[in-house]
């Protein structure tokens, strides 16, 4: 008998969900497999980089704006993309967003710049998380996340997160810098027999124990 509980048992967890990490990026050794969109001054560019000026954790984080030794985006108008690599969620029944963020943007009394997290699903245009997730000017670092299990299922999706400055003045901020940036979810292995099943199954293996028995005696 507790060899079949044990087989039971294991069958059941088969069947149980189980924590997947997709995404973690801390920088600490570049940013492979992302890529970075942007205009400046109409010319194709972009301010993303790796920088060591701020980080959460670590030495490195991602950062928009000019680096050493500025720090900022006052160079006419710009705007930047810096897009994850491809995520295959597939096999996912649930999925988080988790990164931290620490924005210093201009000092006009409107808020003139834009800042999103974003997702692309296949070819299918950019959409923003807003108001999912809304990045506060606070120039100390935040721990942000969302809920991004409607994407559960497919098989190519990246995060983005987006700065444009909409305009070429009151460009005076630091800009916006990005650390542990990861996606998490949990993942269904074998799906779980139905109950009728089970029963069968257990009564099958009972009476083999049965049958082993008798043998034995």
């Amino acid at each position: 008998m507790r060899t079949i509980a044990i087989m039971a048992a294991a069958l059941l967890l088969a069947g149980t969900a189980s924590a997947t990490v997709f995404l973690h990026e801390g920088f600490e050794a570049g940013a492979p497999g992302w890529e970075a969109f942007g205009e400046i001054n109409g010319q194709s560019g972009s301010l993303w980089h790796i920088e060591d000026h701020r980080a959460y954790e670590g030495t490195y984080s991602a950062a928009y704006n000019t680096g050493d030794p500025d720090y900022g985006y006052d160079v006419g108008f710009n705007w930047g993309l810096a897009a994850s690599p491809w995520l295959d969620l597939s096999d996912a029944t649930s999925v988080e967003l988790d990164f931290y963020s620490w924005l210093d943007t201009d000092d006009c009394p409107l808020p003139l710049d834009i800042t999103l997290v974003m997702i692309q699903a296949d070819a299918l245009p950019w959409l923003p998380l807003f108001p999912d997730i809304q990045v506060f000017e606070q120039s100390q670092w935040n721990h942000l996340g969302a809920d991004l299990s409607s994407l559960a299922g497919m098989d190519h999706v990246r995060v983005g997160f987006y700065f444009d400055s909409i305009g070429p003045i009151f460009n005076s901020g630091e800009g916006w810098y990005l650390d542990n940036i990861s996606v998490t979810g949990e993942t269904c292995g074998s799906p779980v027999p139905e109950p009728s099943t089970l029963l069968l199954l257990g009564s099958g293996l009972l009476g083999m124990g049965v049958v082993v028995r008798r043998r034995r005696g």
